[in-house]
């Protein structure tokens, strides 16, 4: 968006600060700022920011966003990435699992997996059992 200094339309800050002078000694009672003067001033923001030319051309910020360029908004959305991955979030309470195991004698083994680790459950649940750990 920005060569040389220059805003799109071919005027730099230091240019568009001089005509608004310029209009501001022709006009010393408080009339309205021509669209023209508005235009290039949005211009002008579109490239170095609205608030640092706001200041520079002592505009009031919000008056001169709206006069913005139009593309200039279209031109940061088509930048924006079109595909974001999140993270897989897990909502709710973590998944509980409890394990109950009897063999003939009578013996019992119960044990509670809370979290990821309840993935592992049947896994560990037979390695208990063949007595491998």
């Amino acid at each position: 968006m920005r060569r040389n200094g220059r805003t799109e339309a071919g005027t730099s800050l230091e240019e568009v600060k001089r005509r608004f002078d310029a209009w501001r000694r022709e006009h010393r009672w408080l009339g309205r700022v021509p669209n023209e003067l508005w235009r290039i001033a949005g211009e002008a923001a579109a490239v170095h920011g609205v608030e640092a030319t706001a200041e520079r051309l002592l505009l009031d910020p919000s008056r001169l966003k709206a006069w913005l360029p139009r593309n200039s908004t279209a031109a940061t959305a088509a930048e924006a990435p079109a595909f974001v991955e999140l993270p897989s979030l897990i909502m709710g309470p973590p998944a509980e699992c409890a394990l109950e195991l009897e063999d003939a004698s009578g013996r019992k083994l119960r044990i509670l997996l809370k979290g990821p680790a309840t993935a592992e459950a049947l896994a560990i649940s037979q390695m208990l059992w063949r007595g491998e750990a």
